[in-house]
């Protein structure tokens, strides 16, 4: 018997691995492991993975669940640690070959090594799918990784057929990323779907209905939902710093990390909609952020350990806080700065928050805070439903300043920032239950908030702590 292991991956679409298993036309079992790891806490007493998440998850392999049956193979749940659970299952099924896709994350890679050493007898067959190019496409080695994104990107494009800014579309690019080829008769056995429920331990279905549905079926119709619609994806750009608005921007993230949606499909359809329609600058965004994920993810991979670390892809270490007190604050979102406290009360709330809003929060938890930005990382890999460890690890880096933006110290006004991206203060009115007839201008100055309502000190002054982070880290 072969079988198809699942990890970051929960889709039936674009799947070399299990299109292999399929093909070899021998019996294909599944097995997905509910990792105790899931459960681990990491400092500051802070879980790795969340309720929003855990549902999201849940919903996903669900509807995983569904695909399957429908393709008459079956899904095995196992829960455990992994390095422990999957020698077991596969000695004691007496598998012979595994099929698998690869994953960029650094725990993924060390599981997959470990169980590889651990199980010789088995045929072990390794695939891509995480990502947008495979290895053997990058025109570099990794241990000469282009550090920032720029040259990363601008190798890419000198290299490779990819849209650029300002070129229009060719029937070529979409050649370059391609997805892997269905089985005869996939389509049609996907056909006879019904819905699946797994059996589950009652806590594990804490959460109430969250902000989007979990699993493939939903990620495949938001993205015809969105980047399928000429408004949405050719006035992205206008819209995608927007706070409130759930159709701000695509929300793909979501299924993007836990592989309901590939981003080969994600590319395929943003280069099918201008061939119909024509490239302008907010179709070719859409794709220039799916560099950017691409980016974080091949990143991880030639750095290893180093974005977990405290200082980073720095050299030395900086100081950081860990004040206990502030820090929960900020999670909490009681700083006094209303940007900040209505993005932490989304993200509590809902396992969500826009980019524009976790580039704020980053930059003021590790700039005005001065706290250690691992726990900020921490707390969105608890709370976060797009939760991806090169994303999240990559970007917090990168907003900490031990990244790969190593320049002078640069923070965002928070602001300034909620008056340039909401200047009707919506944002804040909504998330914080502020009067509704309070300008713009007001809502996101904590200091002219004070003077027309009843509102909290801010914990620190923006500029005075800015100061003295630069006199701490001496810049």
């Amino acid at each position: 018997m072969r079988a198809i292991w699942y990890r970051h991956d929960l889709r039936v679409h674009d799947h070399a691995a299990l299109f292999d298993a399929v093909q070899s036309g021998e019996k294909v079992h599944a097995v997905y492991v509910w990792d105790e790891r899931f459960e681990d806490e990491q400092v500051p007493a802070l879980k790795r993975m969340g309720s929003h998440r855990r549902l999201f998850l849940i919903e996903s392999l669900e509807d995983l669940l569904s695909s399957l049956n429908a393709l008459g193979i079956e899904l095995t749940v196992l829960s455990g640690h992994v390095q422990t659970v999957i020698p077991a299952w596969l000695t004691k099924n007496k598998i012979e070959h595994v099929y698998i896709n690869e994953h960029p994350g650094v725990e993924e890679r060390q599981d997959l090594d470990t169980i590889i050493q651990l199980t010789p007898e088995i045929n072990w067959h390794k695939r891509e799918g995480h990502t947008l190019f495979s290895h053997d496409q990058l025109p570099f080695d990794l241990k000469e990784f282009p550090m920032s994104f720029t040259r990363f990107r601008k190798k890419l494009e000198k290299e490779l057929l990819i849209p650029k800014k300002d070129t229009k579309y060719t029937f070529e690019e979409q050649q370059v990323i391609q997805e892997a080829v269905e089985p005869y008769n996939f389509g049609n056995k996907l056909k006879k779907r019904v819905p699946a429920r797994l059996v589950l331990r009652s806590e594990m279905r804490l959460s109430a209905k969250g902000i989007v549905d979990g699993g493939e079926a939903a990620a495949l119709e938001r993205l015809i939902e969105y980047v399928g619609e000429p408004d949405y994806l050719f006035n992205y750009k206008n819209t995608r710093d927007g706070l409130l608005s759930f159709d701000d921007s695509s929300k793909l993230s979501f299924w993007l990390a836990s592989g309901c949606l590939s981003p080969k499909r994600v590319y395929q359809t943003i280069l099918s909609m201008e061939s119909k329609n024509k490239r302008n600058e907010s179709s070719y965004w859409l794709f220039f952020e799916l560099l950017w994920r691409e980016y974080f993810q091949w990143l991880m991979v030639a750095t290893n350990q180093k974005l977990f670390r405290l200082n980073g892809l720095l050299t030395y270490e900086r100081q950081w806080s860990h004040n206990q007190d502030l820090f929960d604050k900020w999670k909490k979102g009681l700083t006094g700065y209303p940007l900040i406290d209505a993005a932490m009360t989304e993200l509590n709330t809902t396992g969500y928050m826009s980019n524009r809003a976790r580039q704020n929060v980053a930059s003021f938890l590790t700039k005005n805070l001065g706290i250690n930005w691992l726990w900020g990382a921490r707390y969105f890999e608890e709370q976060l439903i797009d939760y991806d460890p090169a994303s999240n690890y990559g970007n917090w880096a990168y907003q900490a300043g031990v990244g790969t933006d190593m320049r002078e110290l640069r923070a965002f006004n928070v602001v300034g920032q909620g008056i340039r991206y909401d200047s009707e203060g919506d944002y804040v009115k909504h998330w914080l239950k502020l009067p509704a007839d309070l300008p713009g201008n007001i809502v996101y100055d904590p200091y002219k908030l004070m003077n027309e309502i009843s509102w909290k000190e801010p914990v620190v002054d923006q500029q005075d702590s800015l100061n003295r982070r630069r006199k701490e880290w001496g810049l």
